[in-house]
């Protein structure tokens, strides 16, 4: 059984899960980025894709929870209510001592799920790696194991660059 990955799904009220619906397939399966390779975070967010702003905004995701900074996570996803939440209870796990320490997503496929004039809605399948946290510097040690998921981020054109206006997990 995949674990959810989302802190928000384990420690705050469960995001809409929704269910795939069809489209076009323009999957792009891709090796596991490592770290701080090239791809993972574009330098030139004018001409970047739609798959390459996810990938981007999936690494301020993971600085984010890593060291509490939440201002670009959320400068990347302005009108995500599940992103704000999961912002909100990073800060508090830092700001009581806590920690989360998260290795990130390794990329699958990126698939459309839907698009209209205004957003695309990209079903994103990854294999998230284990995370381990504390809520608080007194707070036990808790655990999640990882595993593969499917992500549903709806992304739009904001200026120049994208914006992540919605996320949530897929019901496995």
């Amino acid at each position: 059984m995949d674990v959810p990955r989302y802190l928000t799904g384990a420690l705050v009220a469960p995001l809409l899960l929704v269910a795939a619906c069809g489209g076009d397939d323009t999957s792009i399966a891709d090796p596991p980025i490592s770290p701080g390779s090239p791809s993972s975070s574009p330098t030139t967010p004018q001409r970047e894709s739609p798959e390459h702003f996810i990938r981007r905004w999936a690494e301020a995701e993971k600085t984010m929870e890593n060291t509490g900074h939440v201002d670009e996570y959320l400068a990347l996803s302005r009108g995500c209510l599940a992103c704000r939440k999961l912002a909100i209870q990073i800060r508090g796990f830092y700001a009581a001592g806590g920690y989360v320490k998260w290795g990130g997503w390794q990329f699958i496929s990126f698939k459309i799920n839907s698009e209209d004039d205004r957003a695309t809605t990209y079903a994103v399948r990854n294999r998230s790696l284990p995370t381990t946290y504390k809520e608080s510097s007194d707070g036990p040690t808790k655990r999640l194991k990882g595993g593969v998921t499917t992500e549903l981020l709806q992304v739009s054109r904001k200026g120049q660059t994208w914006n992540l206006s919605s996320k949530a997990e897929l019901a496995s």
